[in-house]
């Protein structure tokens, strides 16, 4: 059986609309950020609430847009985690206005030379979840925003960070990360694994918005077992939202 189970549906109009259910359960929902940061955490919303100027916005959870961009650049909090909802939710702001997208978060290491707290610039995400393809034809990747991806690679250098730049495998299913496909994505040098890149590319590329991510690495994956450290990620979190916010900004 193929997947999505209608192949043709890319060519079809969707029924239910972002801005029918923005009309429905808001009167007048505000414009959003034009540039927005995606995150996953609440120890790093916290720290952004207590260490910047910020204005709340209405979202479904957490929103700030920084008093220091004019409001042009903001953070929302995804309320779970994972492609589903992530791509709701973004939905949602494009129909609002947002028009550029870049995923922060931390993640698993694929590779024996990135470790922890290391930073990686995402340019294209295998596509191994299930809303990926509700929006896009089939293929094996989809690629970010090159533009984004410049600019992230163009900050980080001039705040002469060490980073990575390269694949990330995206996946629905934490505890199926198998040993015979953790090999084959190291021999293929896919650098991290996630749970929302590959639906937030996809999304951001069928609605023509902008979209990339930034991850920092809180867990290192191999054949001969997993070692965690998600403990010791804040501060890679902080400065990567930094770079996220000087990226858009630029």
């Amino acid at each position: 059986m193929p997947y999505p189970n209608s192949p043709e549906k890319h060519d079809w109009k969707a029924l239910i609309t972002p801005q029918a259910s923005l009309d429905y359960f808001h009167d007048e929902p505000e414009p959003a950020p034009e540039s927005l940061v995606l995150c996953f955490y609440d120890g790093l919303l916290d720290h952004i609430g207590e260490n910047h100027a910020v204005t709340t916005f209405e979202t479904w959870d957490t929103g700030y847009a920084l008093d220091a961009t004019d409001g042009r650049v903001g953070i929302v909090r995804v309320p779970g985690v994972g492609a589903p909802v992530t791509a709701l939710l973004m939905e949602e702001l494009i129909a609002r206005g947002a028009e550029r997208f870049l995923a922060l978060g931390h993640v698993g290491s694929l590779q024996p030379d990135v470790e922890l707290g290391d930073l990686v610039v995402v340019d294209r995400a295998l596509r191994d979840e299930g809303t990926s393809h509700h929006y896009l034809s089939a293929g094996a990747y989809v690629d970010a925003t090159p533009a984004l991806c410049d600019r992230l690679e163009a900050t980080l250098d001039g705040a002469d960070d060490d980073y990575h730049t390269g694949s990330t495998w995206t996946t629905d299913a934490v505890y199926r990360e198998t040993i015979p496909e953790i090999e084959r994505y190291r021999e293929d040098g896919i650098i991290t694994v996630d749970m929302e890149a590959a639906a937030v590319f996809a999304v951001a590329e069928h609605r023509g918005v902008g979209a990339g991510a930034l991850f920092t690495i809180s867990d290192h994956l191999d054949p001969s077992g997993w070692e965690p450290r998600f403990a010791e990620t804040g501060e890679h979190l902080e400065r990567a939202f930094t770079r996220a916010v000087a990226a858009l900004t630029g």
